[in-house]
């Protein structure tokens, strides 16, 4: 459930279908993701899991969909 709501806010932000994204996808693979699509990720993902402890050092590194669901996980 979490990995389907990753994808669906990465493709959202990113403007790619949903068949597009895979867990090996990263940061700076595709000319959309960039650092401003990064922080756009993490912002709408916060929003969706109303996600309110924040640990920066493992935000970080963050780079890929996989991150992103080890991160909201």
């Amino acid at each position: 459930m979490v990995k389907s709501k990753i994808i669906k806010v990465v493709s959202k932000v990113l403007k790619k279908k949903e068949s597009e994204i895979n867990l090996k996808l990263k940061m700076g693979d595709i000319r959309e993701w960039d650092s401003l699509a990064q922080l756009n990720i993490y912002i709408e993902l916060t929003k969706k899991f109303k996600y309110k402890k924040h640990d920066m050092n493992k935000l970080s590194k963050v780079k890929s969909v996989k991150d992103w669901i080890k991160y909201f996980s």
